[in-house]
């Protein structure tokens, strides 16, 4: 037992001593899953080793905050919305390496669901990590909320119907309103 408490401080000893904030390696991990998306086309070995690191620096992120005494609900918060979205750049990336036809479209509905879920689970997850209360939680504002995404949603299957032509710009549309919401509520969230 006194072993394992010895290993135990000596790990926790070298990990307080990472020159970074919690909070920056969580972001860190989100950079490097962008890069590793970015770069799989040119460079599929470089791409996986880069998401493997990313997954490894997230895991990071949570023991540096023990052991500098830095662990914060804010900081989980992040951490899961960065888990979201590292794990979002893999589907991603997995979709693009079997389409290679109407990669916009498939892009476009990938990102549009992305962004239809997240902006609730942000708002959730910010509730269940006591960042917000019930009440400020129903309130927490956003640039596409749910009715208006719907309406839009509705708009796209009309149009695969009647406009096809015009669907893509819709898809597109209410892909980066629900991004935008989503990065509105975790910026609203933070600054809080």
């Amino acid at each position: 037992m006194i072993k394992g408490k010895i290993n135990q401080d000596k790990l926790l000893s070298f990990f307080s001593a990472v020159p970074l904030h919690p909070n920056h390696i969580t972001l860190l991990s989100v950079l490097i899953a962008i890069i590793a998306f970015a770069i799989f086309q040119y460079n599929q070995l470089y791409s996986i080793i880069l998401f493997a690191i990313s997954f490894f620096i997230d895991a990071v992120d949570g023991v540096v905050a023990r052991a500098k005494n830095l662990a914060s609900k804010k900081g989980a918060f992040l951490d899961g919305i960065s888990d979201r979205l590292v794990e979002f750049l893999i589907i991603l990336t997995i979709m693009y390496y079997f389409s290679s036809n109407q990669i916009i479209l498939l892009s476009s509905i990938c990102i549009l669901f992305f962004g239809t879920c997240m902006t609730s689970y942000v708002k959730a997850y910010a509730h269940h990590q006591g960042l917000l209360n019930e009440k400020e939680a129903k309130k927490l504002p956003g640039i596409l909320e749910r009715a208006e995404r719907v309406i839009l949603l509705f708009l796209i299957l009309a149009s695969l119907v009647y406009f096809q032509q015009y669907s893509i710009y819709l898809i597109v549309l209410t892909a980066i309103l629900s991004v935008i919401t989503f990065t509105q509520r975790i910026y609203l969230i933070l600054k809080k």
